[in-house]
């Protein structure tokens, strides 16, 4: 049995923040663990495996967080991972109640509308970009070739598809705003 493993793209497995510090709490609780994350770790993700552990994790989105940010959370005993893309990680373990990183409902609420605010900064360029590869093809079609009319049609699909998938993530961030 391998000390290592890979998972691909669980940021986009489990979307919704609280679901992503589940699914990294159960890996802990099984024994795997990660050591830092990194901007790639959206993509694949290490895991090495150890003394199963409860632990709490954290998801907060912070484009550009205040110089106190880190210092604010290890000050309450969290521990920071790193960042990916925009999205800080924070674990602590413990025993007995499981720690709460938002005090209240409205900062939860506050790190979910974040989330939402970066998913749609992403959806407005990929819908421009598909709307621009349609113009092209609608008002150039004639002056491309075969090749060329054939790659616009595949990119505005291509980038069509990650509209649509963002959107379905944006769903399902809305329906679970709450958590």
């Amino acid at each position: 049995m391998s000390d290592k493993k890979i998972v691909l793209f669980s940021v986009f497995r489990h979307v919704v923040p609280a679901d992503y510090e589940n699914w990294l709490e159960q890996m802990a609780a099984e024994g795997w663990h990660i050591n830092k994350i990194g901007q790639w770790d959206s993509v694949f993700m290490s895991f090495q495996r150890g003394i199963p552990k409860k632990v709490r994790f954290v998801y907060d989105p912070q484009v550009s967080p205040r110089s106190d940010y880190i210092p604010t959370y290890e000050q309450f005993g969290w521990e920071y991972l790193g960042c990916m893309a925009s999205a800080h990680i924070w674990r602590m373990e413990y025993e007995g109640e499981r720690p709460q990183a938002f005090s209240d409902q409205e900062g939860l609420a506050d790190r979910n509308r974040r989330n939402m605010i970066a998913l749609s900064v992403s959806m407005v360029l990929f819908l421009v970009t598909v709307i621009v590869l349609g113009l092209s093809l609608r008002f150039a079609s004639d002056s491309l070739s075969n090749s060329d009319r054939n790659q616009l049609v595949i990119a505005a699909i291509f980038f069509g598809t990650i509209f649509l998938a963002l959107g379905y993530f944006m769903l399902q961030m809305w329906k679970n705003r709450s958590r």
